[in-house]
């Protein structure tokens, strides 16, 4: 899944639940005189509207979202999202390794790396995924090979 099939998924599950911004409207005075110089100001407030969440709505929470997150990694600090998981920087210390080409020894620098540790909601949508994954297998036919001659080999 990319960006945009994430945000118009995002955009399809507010629709489907009605989940709604509200705009709030300001308020208008309109002063009221009279030849004699009296004044009087009224109010008029709007009422509020609730209205969808748009795609272009949902593109900037997203982008936002992401830059707090890289924001927070350049700052060395932790994200974690309950159930969703835990991000974090995590130091790769220096190790030698073999040059694929010609085998020579070959020393990698170490440094700091994004790290992403998923949550219990996460790890259990992936069991769900295996799960799903092993009763489909185990409810497809097995396949039957003809041979030469058209016939079933088991016959």
């Amino acid at each position: 899944m990319v960006k945009k099939d994430l945000i118009s998924s995002a955009a399809k599950v507010l629709r489907e639940g009605n989940i709604r911004k509200r705009v709030t409207t300001p308020a208008h005075v309109f002063h009221i005189s009279d030849d004699e110089g009296n004044q009087k100001d009224f109010r008029v407030k709007k009422t509020d509207k609730d209205v969808l969440y748009t795609v272009e709505d949902i593109e900037r929470i997203l982008d936002a979202c992401i830059f707090v997150i890289q924001d927070a990694i350049k700052s060395g600090e932790e994200i974690a999202i309950h159930g969703f998981g835990k991000m974090q920087l995590r130091y790769r210390s220096p190790k030698m390794v073999r040059n694929v080409l010609d085998g020579s020894p070959v020393q990698t620098p170490g440094g700091y790396f994004p790290r992403f540790v998923p949550g219990n909601d996460l790890m259990r949508c992936a069991h769900i995924y295996e799960q799903f994954l092993k009763d489909r297998k185990l409810n497809e036919p097995l396949p039957i090979f003809a041979d030469e001659e058209g016939e079933n080999d088991g016959d």
